[in-house]
């Protein structure tokens, strides 16, 4: 059982537990001294990561909100005497955009692009959890259709966020090449995305009910994915030739799996510790689909996982495209304003799950939660990245696929 949330429901301190693929409140009473991280995510506003460090020599290492090594607006307070890091405590507040308040009162499709606004790059990963939990609120699943287009929503989504990760990481390695061609499949993979759903970053394309005649380039979508793929494993093939290459990923801030479930990680960062845990599989039409692990934990394995994975996400767009093509239309529909009632749905992004509790009203949003896995990336990285050294940072903080507008909301 995983620790996912604490929210505040009727005057009571609630905790989103997740076991498998069920979620549940509880109540906080004789629970919480049970998860290692309930602290952590009570403050996952104030600070991530550990206490300050101090001691003769040892200074704070203050980097960001504004640096080249980083994406987005965030602070490590990075403590260390001149070489080894001694411990990490992250600020995410300059990211800070209070979107959990500004879904609340807003009716259904309103909300769905404040969902998307979290963090683009997961953009249809956190429609897909926001969409589910209204599912859950009024009591009906979306159709055949609808899911199978998600589906593919995700993967494509999983592809370019892991392609991405993997150049930074080369990047970092000075594999220059490397880099330059995985930065061209990464731009493929947006224009994949347009094709897809009129949108790089796929917005603006989910909904409870999904009409699969507004697609009229699936064909060109499957394509593309089948060359992304044929281009991606020549050139991982050729990187894990590279033992300059390896070399700085191997042994390089290493995650193992007890801390992993402490920390209550998900996605590849987990699946890297050897942890067999992928709630796709528990999904009704992901066909064929199968969990890919490795057991080392560090920077290496992270990238290992997300590499055979966009190898089986591209397997699994041109397989659910195939089955769209061939489906005829189900024109369910759902009265909107009619939704009442609380809900809980999630989604298994590319760095793990994303989870929204929501609680509806005759349509509109009363009140939200969301779960994002860079919270508990943050802490990931910052436990794991004690005892290296700064010239680390870019490998161990890009192998999390993580980033401060996915965490700070």
């Amino acid at each position: 059982m995983r620790l996912l949330g604490v929210l505040e429901k009727d005057s009571k301190e609630l905790l989103i537990l997740q076991d498998r693929n069920q979620l549940s409140l509880e109540s906080i009473d004789n629970i919480k001294e049970k998860f290692a991280n309930y602290t952590m995510l009570k403050n996952r506003d104030k600070h991530i990561g550990s206490k300050a460090v101090k001691g003769n020599g040892v200074f704070n290492f203050r980097y960001g909100p504004v640096t080249g090594g980083v994406g987005d607006a965030g602070v490590f307070n990075i403590y260390t005497y001149g070489e080894r890091i001694l411990s990490v405590d992250i600020d995410p507040g300059y990211k800070k955009r209070n979107i959990e308040t500004l879904i609340k009162n807003t009716a259904l499709h309103q909300a769905v692009n404040w969902s998307e606004n979290v963090c683009s790059n997961f953009a249809f990963s956190h429609s897909c959890a926001f969409l589910r939990a209204v599912e859950k609120a009024g009591s009906f699943r979306s159709d055949e259709v609808t899911q199978r287009i998600r589906i593919i929503g995700i993967e494509l989504e999983r592809i370019y966020n892991h392609l991405y990760v993997i150049s930074r990481l080369s990047k970092g390695a000075s594999q220059n090449v490397l880099a330059s061609h995985l930065e061209g499949l990464f731009e493929e993979a947006l224009r994949t995305n347009k094709l897809f759903s009129n949108s790089r970053f796929l917005k603006h394309t989910n909904d409870l009910f999904i009409d699969k005649n507004n697609f009229k380039k699936l064909d060109e979508a499957a394509l593309k994915t089948k060359n992304i793929k044929e281009k991606f494993e020549e050139l991982y093939e050729h990187s894990l030739a590279s033992w300059n290459f390896i070399d700085r990923l191997y042994k390089t801030a290493v995650l193992d799996q007890k801390k992993a479930l402490e920390i209550g990680v998900t996605g590849p960062t987990l699946r890297a510790a050897g942890c067999r845990e992928d709630l796709r599989v528990y999904e009704k039409f992901y066909d064929n689909f199968k969990i890919i692990t490795k057991d080392k934990g560090d920077v290496l394995a992270r990238m290992q996982v997300r590499a055979e994975e966009i190898m089986l996400s591209c397997d699994m767009v041109i397989d659910q495209i195939d089955k769209i093509k061939k489906m005829q239309q189900n024109n369910s529909k759902i009265d909107e304003p009619s939704i009442s009632g609380f809900g809980m749905g999630y989604c298994e992004s590319p760095s793990g799950l994303v989870l929204y509790f929501v609680n509806m009203n005759k349509g509109i949003v009363q009140d939200v939660y969301i779960s994002t896995p860079s919270v508990f990336g943050f802490k990931a990285f910052a436990d794991s990245f004690v005892g290296y050294i700064f010239t680390d940072f870019s490998f161990s903080f890009d192998s999390f696929g993580i980033n401060f507008a996915d965490c700070a909301r």
